[in-house]
Order: structure tokens, then C-alpha cells, then sequence
């Protein structure tokens, strides 16, 4: 009963959906802003890896996906977002992790983003909303 007084408070609470709003426009002009900078000039690498470089789906990349995604979801959720916001920011920080792993990471490292991290960082997203409103009931 405490979460749900707490979640309503929040949402009644003036400007939380501009504060919202402003972070997501904000941090889509820093992502626009560091492929610009950052993009360097036009090459023949693509931006996701093939998939024989992706590793298994069973990878310890893959879990660790998974369970940054659950973890950011489900402790949005707990803080009073809505299950939209909890989900789309989990997959929010996953997307740019990859957009990071196309362009900023080193080639030495291997450079590229990957489907199987973006699946992980979707069903861990999934997950997370889902066992927090379990939790709720």
C-alpha cells in the first residue's frame, strides 16, 4: 500500500513528466552530438558485428545484459515509474551501450554492436517489469 501512495505522490508531483521529457530529448542530442564527433570519418566497417562474433546466446556478455536491464527496470519501477518508462529506459541504456560498442570502444577490443546484447537487454527489461509487479500484488 506504502509503494503504491508513493508512486501516486510522484506522479502528481509538478514537472515529473517535463523532467522526463527533458532527460530523454538531452540525452538523444549527447548520442547525435558523439556520432558526429565520434563517428569519425565514413568506413567500410558495419555497425553490428556478423553473427559468428557475437558469441553463444548463453555468454557471459549475454547474462550480464540480461541482468543490468532486469536490475534498471525493476528499480525503476520500484521508484514509481510506470512500466513504459521502466522498460524503455532499461532498453534506453542498453541501445546506447551499443552505440558505444559501434563507435567509441576500441578496435582492439572488437568494435561492433550486437543483436544477442539488445535481445538480452530487452527480455532482461521484460523481466524486471515483470517480477517487480509481481511484487507489488
Amino acid at each position: 500500500m506504502r509503494t503504491a501512495t508513493r508512486r501516486a505522490r510522484l506522479r502528481r508531483s509538478v514537472g515529473l513528466a517535463t523532467v522526463s521529457r527533458l532527460a530523454a530529448l538531452c540525452g538523444l542530442a549527447a548520442l547525435s552530438v558523439a556520432l558526429s564527433l565520434f563517428g569519425g570519418p565514413a568506413t567500410a566497417e558495419p555497425f553490428f558485428l556478423p553473427a559468428s562474433a557475437e558469441g553463444r546466446w548463453t555468454a557471459a556478455d549475454k547474462e550480464l545484459h540480461f541482468a543490468g536491464s532486469l536490475a534498471i527496470s525493476a528499480s525503476l519501477r520500484t521508484v514509481g515509474r510506470t512500466d513504459g518508462e521502466s522498460f524503455g529506459g532499461a532498453v534506453a541504456i542498453g541501445a546506447l551501450k551499443e552505440v558505444y560498442d559501434a563507435t567509441l570502444k576500441p578496435r582492439r577490443k572488437g568494435r561492433g554492436a550486437s543483436w544477442k546484447d539488445l535481445a538480452a537487454d530487452i527480455l532482461g527489461a521484460a523481466a524486471g517489469i515483470a517480477i517487480a509487479g509481481a511484487l507489488d500484488r
